[in-house]
């Protein structure tokens, strides 16, 4: 399996962590953060409108004032916990302009994606741009880049050093779960249907952290810009020895398809370990999607049993 150029490994991620100073903890509430904010230039009514900017702000105990698509978010993503307060912009691709201009922000946060859905606010209030998913094809290296970012573009810059701190001790903790792990090889897929889904391999995130764990990721196929191949299961039954991982929500079609259907159950990864379960995880995240991923992957390992009918993590 050929690992992404330009990762950390384990070893010099935490050297990075440790030549930073990193403040020892890792809470991330508001009232921590306060110690570091005493400028008066600092931002106040923050409005973000990307996800992986989104969870990484709160991930550093940073709250919005508005974000965009907060039920996607909270379906999808769910961690970190949007607060109620924070107000809804709508769509990431059609925002409520006008709804914006009136919150009055002065600063707004997005990644290129979006950011000509934003260009004609420029003169209401700056626009910083911040990319995870690029040309360069290094999420993991450029989240942690986003997240130093955004804590120096919100006077935060402590709260991102720890979120670096706590994605690393994540990792290697993850790392030391998995040393004997049940399988060697996973398939991470988000189902579509029950012939097709997405398999996350090279220019993913959760291939930048697999490849910090003595494991390998199953899938070495083309991927596009995203980290992601559109398949069908015929493409996958080639992998017998993997672990297929399925990032929930799972469509009620293919349980159904498991449970009465041979085109699932006899696919041999699902026939060797079941359909193992992750809860929902922000699969083109930040750090802290990278931590938690991490997290859940070695947790679904260490329970999957090789024959059994479905293994299920939560």
């Amino acid at each position: 399996m050929h690992k992404p150029i330009h990762l950390y490994s384990r070893r010099s991620f935490l050297r990075l962590v440790t030549q930073a100073s990193i403040i020892s903890g890792c809470g991330y509430a508001l009232s921590g953060l306060m110690a570091e904010t005493t400028s008066a230039a600092v931002p106040k009514r923050i409005v973000i409108a990307d996800g992986a900017i989104s969870e990484t702000a709160l991930a550093m105990g940073i709250v919005p004032l508005a974000m965009a698509d907060i039920p996607g978010y909270r379906a999808w993503v769910q961690e970190p916990a949007v607060p109620d307060r924070v107000i809804n912009l709508g769509a990431r691709f059609q925002p409520s302009l006008e709804r914006l201009a009136q919150l009055k922000p002065d600063l707004i946060l997005t990644s290129s994606f979006y950011a000509n859905q934003y260009a004609s606010l420029r003169d209401l209030a700056p626009i910083e741009k911040i990319d995870i998913y690029s040309s360069s094809k290094t999420p993991f290296s450029n989240a942690v880049t986003a997240a130093r970012k955004i804590g120096d573009v919100t006077g935060h810059p402590n709260a991102a050093d720890r979120l670096v701190a706590d994605t690393a001790a994540r990792i290697e903790h993850a790392a030391r779960q998995l040393s004997t792990p049940k399988a060697r090889s996973v398939l991470i897929t988000s189902m579509l249907s029950p012939r097709h889904m997405r398999v996350f391999g090279q220019n993913s995130l959760m291939q930048d952290v697999i490849a910090q764990l003595p494991i390998q990721n199953a899938w070495t196929g083309p991927t596009n810009h995203w980290g992601f191949a559109t398949v069908s299961i015929d493409q996958v039954a080639q992998y017998t020895d993997a672990a297929m991982i399925a990032i929930e929500p799972v469509p009620d079609n293919v349980d159904r398809a498991i449970d009465h259907s041979p085109i699932l159950s006899e696919l041999p990864p699902i026939k060797r370990y079941g359909l193992i379960r992750m809860p929902p995880i922000a699969t083109f995240g930040g750090l802290f999607a990278a931590g938690r991923f991490a997290d859940l992957l070695a947790k679904s390992l260490t329970q999957a049993t090789p024959e059994n009918a479905e293994a299920t993590s939560s």
